[in-house]
């Protein structure tokens, strides 16, 4: 029976290892044609990319940049809605992102007012240039960053699928900035039953747009995705 076990682990490693690699092969193909398109400039323009692959009971997530996924999960036991994240946001704030920033002789801070406060999230600088910082560490494009260790390598990560699971987000930051990922469980969840994406897509957005709204003078992009398991 050891031996069985050992062979199915070992299979289901190899299909990882390989599949992940043909991911990262696939990333680093898209930067390399966005790059040399001479139709669009990416000196400081660029893109996050979150990207899930569904077999069987496996989820396997490749992320660049600062959008996430999360699986809503259902506890029948308490009716409580519960999250997980499946991938890892590229700040320049996380600790591996920040070191990578740093030893490339960029600089992580807030954007700084004239009066010398700072003020919003922490962003890639590249050092003596008056450029605008870049609030993430990862991205396809922005080129003029790549030479401060901005990259568009992505984090690929395997999940199992669980019979809690019921549905996927999927979204930019600009919903995750004022809203959680409990909230968006727990609003998505309403509509799990009817399985009326469009309702709850709709519902997410209005949320986010307003709390963009109250606290900012413009609105990030809010794009949103929701895949319902049944």
């Amino acid at each position: 029976i050891k031996k069985d076990n050992d062979t199915i682990s070992n299979n289901c490693n190899n299909y990882y290892n390989i599949i992940s690699e043909s991911i990262k092969s696939s990333f680093s193909q898209a930067e390399n044609q966005l790059n040399n398109n001479t139709d669009i400039n990416t000196n400081y323009s660029g893109s996050t990319c979150i990207s899930l692959l569904f077999n069987n009971n496996q989820i396997i997530s490749a992320n660049v940049g600062d959008s996430r996924a999360i699986k809503g999960q259902y506890i029948s036991q308490n009716k409580k809605w519960i999250y997980e994240v499946l991938n890892k946001e590229h700040k320049p704030e996380n600790k591996e992102e920040y070191l990578r920033i740093i030893k490339n002789k960029g600089s992580v801070h807030p954007f700084l007012l004239e009066n010398n406060e700072y003020i919003g999230p922490q962003r890639v600088w590249i050092q003596d240039k008056n450029i605008p910082g870049l609030a993430m560490s990862r991205a396809f494009g922005d080129k003029l960053f790549n030479s401060v260790g901005v990259i568009s390598k992505p984090d690929v990560i395997s999940f199992k699928y669980k019979s809690i699971d019921k549905f996927v987000v999927i979204a930019s930051d600009g919903l995750w900035t004022y809203v959680t990922s409990q909230e968006a469980v727990e609003i998505v969840g309403k509509y799990y039953e009817k399985l009326d994406c469009d309702k709850a897509i709709e519902e997410l957005y209005s949320i986010a747009k307003k709390r963009w709204e109250e606290n900012d003078d413009f609105i990030d992009d809010i794009a949103i995705i929701i895949i319902f398991f049944r």
